[in-house]
């Protein structure tokens, strides 16, 4: 009894004993398994520097892929495919397994399949291969800034701010992480870039300077080397090549979309006229330049008509410092920016005011020589011959009837009261006439053609 009461107590010793240490090694085994899930958790916390270096890196890995890898020599090949001229990718990522493997070292696995579809990448012949393109980008995503904004679930959103280029322009991203287990942070999905509301005065200005200069540049065929500007006859006329940084469609396309949206620049190179001659893109032999100040130019916001805001653009030019009024219409392009969407056009929008036709009526019976200067210095019409036989004119209204990128027509309702020896184009009554209408400064307009519609 008395053993088995020494048992139990050196049982019960023994337990108690055990029971100290156990209950330390608890204690230090928690506090390691905090430090554990602390580091765990600080790992799982996205950084701005982290945020900011795989935005870097993912720009690096697209602009890789864009441009087809680096090539080895001899290794740039194309095909022909559904109308279109396809390359091969590079050796380094010219199968499947080898572009996954490179695109996930910064791409989440489930976003890769998504990256290769959005950039048209098909398999020819065993080989991955894309349209031939070639595309750079003016973002600087090496100077970026990153803001936190929210986690939510197991992913994390930063807003990435991006300067463009060596303008003040800048451009803002959402992107979005996800934090993968052994591996670490990954971004999830493709930036996506947050359109402003507005485009800027200050970028409006800057991006119509940049389309005249392109616009003048192509003009003069570009910038060419020693020995490289040729020309050839063609249907009758004298063709020039243009200079090797634009002389075929990718690179003439790459160069204009700087400034103007890929539709404007399609036809931007439509209304020039150039053409593809044996392989390089040429133009009718001629040299255009301009004194307008288009950097000088003042913006007035106009509106905004779904996706296009259309601001008035004035600028200076010559000697004395005249204006010219123009409207450019601007559109927003993913990944690009603001962007010029038409060619800048004369601003016809004329107030009643100072509009010719109605001058012109106005002082027809009191001041020959002001009703006279309504119309451009080479126009043939003579007031004072027109105006004779006449005894009272009244004007009643002016309507618009068409309008062109150069100008305005106009049918313009007169009354007129004649004398019984008139021998023009008018009766007495109401008369309708016709009229087209050019700007020729600043706020300035000027007659152009004139003719009389009959009313019977």
């Amino acid at each position: 009894m008395i053993g088995n009461s020494k048992k139990l107590l050196i049982a019960g010793l023994t337990i108690i004993l055990l029971g100290i240490p156990f209950s330390q090694n608890a204690i230090v085994l928690a506090k390691e398994q905090s430090k554990v899930e602390q580091t765990l958790k600080q790992k799982k916390e996205l950084t701005q520097k982290q945020a900011l270096d795989l935005a870097i890196e993912f720009n690096k890995v697209s602009n890789y892929v864009q441009r087809g890898g680096d090539y080895k020599k001899d290794e740039y090949k194309t095909f022909s495919y559904n109308q279109k001229t396809y390359r091969y990718l590079s050796s380094s990522i010219d199968t499947e397994k080898k572009l996954k493997s490179y695109l996930e070292k910064v791409i989440v696995p489930s976003e890769v399949e998504h990256f290769i579809k959005s950039r048209g990448i098909i398999e020819y012949k065993g080989k991955l291969a894309q349209v031939e393109a070639d595309s750079g980008s003016l973002l600087q995503w090496e100077k970026a800034t990153a803001k936190y904004v929210k986690t939510e679930k197991n992913t994390t959103y930063y807003r990435l701010t991006v300067p463009v280029w060596n303008t003040n322009e800048k451009q803002d991203f959402m992107v979005e992480y996800q934090y993968l287990n052994n591996i670490g942070w990954k971004i999830s999905k493709e930036p996506k870039q947050e359109i402003s509301a507005a485009i800027s005065a200050k970028i409006a200005i800057e991006m119509a300077a940049k389309f005249k200069a392109a616009s003048s540049y192509v003009q003069a065929g570009g910038e060419y080397g020693p020995g490289e500007y040729k020309t050839f006859s063609f249907n009758g006329s004298t063709y020039r090549y243009l200079s090797s940084k634009i002389d075929t469609k990718n690179k003439l396309v790459n160069y204009l979309t700087q400034s103007m949206t890929p539709s404007a620049a399609e036809q931007f190179i439509k209304d020039r006229g150039i053409i593809e001659y044996k392989g390089k893109l040429a133009q009718i032999e001629a040299d255009g330049g301009s004194l307008e100040e288009w950097t000088k130019a003042s913006v007035e916001f106009i509106k905004t008509d779904k996706n296009t805001t259309f601001y008035r653009v004035t600028v200076p030019y010559g000697e004395m410092k005249e204006k010219q009024m123009y409207i450019v219409e601007y559109q927003y392009v993913e990944k690009a920016g603001w962007r010029v969407s038409k060619e800048p056009y004369w601003d016809l929008d004329i107030p009643g005011k100072i509009n010719p036709v109605s001058t012109l009526f106005n002082y027809l019976l009191v001041d020959s020589k002001v009703a006279q200067n309504q119309f451009l210095p080479y126009s043939s019409f003579n007031v004072a011959e027109f105006k004779k036989g006449i005894k009272k004119v009244e004007f009643i209204k002016l309507t618009e009837v068409g309008r062109s990128g150069s100008q305005v027509e106009y049918i313009a309702s007169i009354n007129v009261e004649l004398d019984n020896n008139y021998f023009g184009p008018l009766m007495s009554g109401e008369n309708k006439m016709y009229f087209t209408v050019q700007p020729t400064g600043y706020m300035e307009f000027k007659i152009d053609q004139v003719g009389i519609v009959n009313m019977y």
